[in-house]
């Protein structure tokens, strides 16, 4: 074989042509041997140190040979390694130097780059400024090269040099100030470039540059780099280009100080006198490089909002968010623009303006007039939920000057609530936010309209209307003192909200526990069973005389007829809670037998009516919020949105014939979504009977056959070996007799023992499993209601964005956490998971044997001290809890100091801010 290949490479180019196919196909089938894959190494080595002139144009094919070779199979590594160094040092073609550089991994010193860089080959060129990590070169040799690099004539040369730039200008720190002037001036100059992609590189570095002047110049002069540096980017707001357009408001989001004289510029539509005559230095065109007056800042942010493109309208908003607080009057001016914002065709645009109106807000700059009002309340009627949620919470913030604006407001937030009762908790949240800001106005609307709220005939306190609830829950937030109860709102208001106690406590759930709240309302509905005259009264005789008697009287009027209402509710409880259990029960079973018989749809093509029906159903599920059967519930939701991601994929990947022209990306990402849902549903779940257990390795089997379909995943043998260990967990599970197997594993593992048998190459051919998929149905589901989840609440009080943790550069720094489990038991390994930016993760185990409790509930405090704190002013840090998923066939993490299998999260990542100022 060697020789045979020696002879054809030494020969024509017919020949040549013929043993590097030969070479290439023994490489990548996975059945060739180790002495034919090291007769191959041997034969290209000795081609590429061969003197032949017709090898010299084989030499770049030769080196792609050797890398896949070494990279594929991983054979023969350091020899490979050391021939293709050897190459490049004695090779005098700087073509094939540039193909011996890209296949090594070697980094390479200064001396070589400058010497390659300079060749008059435009691709050489190219490829060494992309891959100048693989070189070691002083920063200031470097960005003097690329500096130089800005003005060669080929475009994209100075792209790549400009994003150079951009990128070292960020991470190094340049004595010489003459130098990175030169760079910013230079930047500017390419702002006028003819080609779209070089000003959009320019604006980057611009930006890079001019915030490093601004870092290295006096106080006082600060403030003038800074404005100059303002207004060079605001005249590249109206560039012909989307995408400059878009990178100048990303760099004029960046800018931390500017003059609110500038700043009112760009919302204007002329030219202010203090500003006129001012000029920067700069460049307004290519004739006046070193001045740009500063009307070159007029209308910018107005252009930038009314563009016709949503991108740009997005990132102007986003923009204003960190300039808006900087100045008062500017925040007013912006607020005016944004209103009409709201009204943007784009959900994108609408939800970016929300988000920098709430940034006002939370700076307390947000001031809405009256008129602003009626447009802002119509955006809590959007049909999106994140549009409306964002809505709510800027009315938590506000401030409001009138009566007639709270009542706006009020009435608002109950036609949000009307129209979409799924708000309800979010609703009333808010409305007891903006109840507590404005307590004047709200004492005021509840005595005006108070006598709507009355029992229904016969005594019964149940407020179904949506109004009616509402003005409950603002009663709630009204003063507790008992001197403001005497001006405030009637006591019994607070007796007729404690039957909404549950409705009320979810929503306040992050202010209140409903214990405490239960206490409140009691506390506050005393003078319903008593005057307050009389009471108060009494308390003076109290004092006076210590007639304890009357006082004790007028107590145990209060809590025995309140402890009557409770009981009389707990009877009428008592009497539907088996009736209420089978219903919901019931309806689930409904629910997922409905998702059995629309599976069939998908393989005539109708995804879309799959899907549809589908995300309907979740919707019907996510009505039913009992408590008692969270287990059911979140098993039933996990289920049908495993079910959507598995039949958008089969639809993707084996019902239609157009194969290969799907978005790899967007499949990847679907198929971890699923891979992520699955893994909860095997390990959070509590009580999974062998049915519900062989349904879900059912579903991972599946996924395995799409992940390894997946062209990026073709090698990955490590989804193959998951699949032979599931299969090997559902054999073990239809040996016991109670479980049948289905269609779906039957063909499975026929395609299974006729891979094993033939020794067929499948990594190299994944989709011989593909036919099994056809006769994939989801298996039938009946909820038993004995299902428990595993889940977990993290909080740490006191910290945010504007109060951060104290801590130490290179100290370890101890976090406080109070932490919730519900569920877990001492037998399960739980994790705290500490990210920090691309950095490793750290893990901090929690030893549940020593932290008291019982499985169902366990609360307590934690310290978890966090040990690769960087050398920075500050960070933040995002924190999770996860579980260890121990079981056969999971991937094994060694090394890492934490978990050693895979893992899954049991709350949201809470982010905490660290700061050693």
């Amino acid at each position: 074989m060697e020789h045979h290949l020696r002879s054809n490479l030494q020969t024509d180019e017919t020949n040549n042509a013929k043993a590097l196919l030969q070479a290439l196909s023994l490489i990548t089938n996975p059945s060739t041997s180790d002495s034919t894959l090291s007769s191959v190494a041997e034969t290209l080595i000795t081609s590429l140190k061969t003197p032949n002139p017709n090898l010299r144009f084989l030499h770049h094919h030769i080196l792609r040979l050797l890398f896949l070779l070494s990279d594929r199979r991983r054979y023969n590594n350091n020899r490979i390694s050391a021939a293709v160094r050897e190459f490049t040092l004695s090779t005098r073609s700087t073509r094939s130097l540039i193909d011996a550089l890209a296949c090594d991994d070697n980094v390479y010193d200064e001396s070589t780059f400058l010497s390659l860089v300079f060749q008059p080959c435009i691709s050489s060129r190219n490829w060494l400024l992309l891959n100048v990590s693989k070189f070691e070169i002083r920063p200031s040799v470097l960005l003097t090269v690329l500096l130089g690099f800005t003005k060669d004539p080929y475009p994209y040369i100075r792209d790549v040099a400009l994003n150079g730039l951009a990128d070292l200008c960020k991470c190094i720190v340049v004595e010489d100030e003459s130098l990175i002037d030169g760079c910013y001036f230079r930047a500017v100059e390419l702002l006028f470039d003819s080609e779209d992609s070089v000003r959009c590189s320019a604006v980057r570095v611009v930006s890079a540059c001019g915030q490093l002047i601004v870092a290295s110049k006096q106080e006082r002069s600060k403030g003038v780099w800074s404005d100059a540096l303002f207004v060079q980017l605001c005249s590249m707001a109206r560039d012909m280009s989307v995408k400059v357009r878009i990178e100048a408001f990303t760099a004029l989001g960046k800018i931390e100080t500017v003059s609110e004289n500038i700043l009112l510029q760009t919302v204007s539509k002329k030219a202010s006198p203090a500003t006129e005559e001012m000029i920067f230095p700069g460049q307004y065109s290519k004739k006046y490089l070193f001045r740009i007056p500063a009307k070159s800042a007029i209308l910018a942010f107005i252009h930038g909002l009314e563009d016709e493109l949503y991108e740009v309208r997005e990132s102007a908003c986003r923009a204003l968010q960190t300039l808006a607080i900087l100045s008062s009057s500017f925040s007013n001016e912006v607020v005016n623009l944004l209103m009409d914002v709201l009204n943007d065709d784009s959900m994108a645009v609408r939800l970016q303006a929300l988000d920098t109106l709430h940034h006002v807000a939370m700076f307390g700059h947000l001031k809405l007039q009256e008129e602003h009002l009626h447009m802002f309340l119509g955006i809590l009627l959007d049909s999106h939920s994140l549009v409306r949620c964002t809505a709510r919470k800027i009315l938590k913030l506000t401030e409001l000057p009138s009566l007639v604006m709270f009542k706006m407001c009020v009435n608002g937030l109950i036609r949000d609530l009307e129209l979409y009762p799924q708000d309800e908790a979010e609703v009333f949240s808010a409305l007891f936010m903006i109840g507590q800001n404005h307590r004047k106005f709200l004492v005021r609307l509840i005595n005006e309209d108070s006598q709507m709220i009355e029992p229904s005939s016969g005594g019964k306190l149940g407020y179904d209307n949506a109004r009616e609830a509402s003005y409950l829950v603002l009663a709630t937030s009204a003063p507790v003192s008992m001197k403001q109860q005497t001006c405030s709102v009637p006591p019994r208001m607070f007796s007729y909200a404690v039957t909404l106690l549950g409705r009320v406590s979810r929503s306040l759930a992050d202010i209140i526990d409903q214990r405490t709240l239960l206490g409140y309302l009691s506390y506050c509905s005393t003078f319903t069973f008593v005057s307050a005259s009389e009471f108060f009264k009494m308390e003076e005789h109290h004092l006076e005389e210590g007639d304890v008697q009357l006082s004790q009287r007028c107590e145990f009027s209060k809590y025995h007829i309140w402890w009557k209402l409770q009981l009389k509710e707990a009877e009428s409880s008592l009497l539907h809670f088996q009736v209420e259990h089978k219903r919901e029960i019931n309806c689930v079973n409904i629910i997922l037998q409905v998702v059995i018989d629309i599976w069939p749809s998908l393989k005539l093509g109708l995804i879309d009516e799959v899907t549809r029906t589908l995300r309907s159903l979740k919707a019907e599920l996510g009505t039913i919020s009992s408590h008692n059967h969270r287990g059911e519930l979140v098993f039933a939701l996990q289920y049908i949105d495993a079910l959507e991601q598995l039949g958008c994929l089969l639809s993707s990947l084996v019902f239609c014939k157009e194969f290969y022209f799907h978005e790899w990306g967007k499949l990847e990402f679907s198929l971890k979504k699923l891979d992520r849902c699955l893994r909860d549903m095997r390990y959070r779940l509590i009580g999974l009977d062998k049915e519900d257990n062989f349904l879900i390795l059912e579903l991972i089997i599946a996924n395995g056959i799409l992940t390894l379909c997946n062209m990026g995943a073709c090698a990955n043998k490590t989804t193959l070996k998951k699949i032979h260990s599931i299969m090997s967990c559902i054999e073990h599970i239809c040996e016991e007799g109670s479980t049948e197997s289905s269609n779906f594993v039957v063909e499975v593992q026929k395609s299974l023992r006729e891979i094993d048998a033939t020794s067929c190459p499948f990594l190299d051919n994944p989709y011989l499993l593909m036919k099994s998929l056809e006769h994939f149905t989801p298996r039938k589901v009946v909820s038993s209601g004995n299902l428990k989840y595993m889940e977990a609440e993290l909080h740490f009080q006191g910290n945010e964005f504007q109060n951060p943790l104290p801590f130490v550069s290179g100290l370890p720094v101890g976090l406080s956490l109070d932490i919730t489990l519900h569920n877990i038991s001492s037998e399960n390994r739980l994790w705290i998971k500490m990210s920090l930016e691309e950095k490793l993760p750290q893990f901090v185990f929690l030893d549940l044997h020593e932290i008291k409790g019982h499985d169902e509930l366990r609360k307590f405090t934690f310290v978890a001290p966090f040990y690769q704190t960087p050398k920075a002013n500050c960070f933040s840090l995002k924190l999770c809890i996860v579980l260890e998923c121990i079981s056969e066939g999971d991937q094994l993490f060694r090394g890492c100091g934490g978990p050693k299998h895979e893992v899954v999260h049991l709350c949201e990542e809470k982010e905490v801010y660290l700061s050693s100022k």
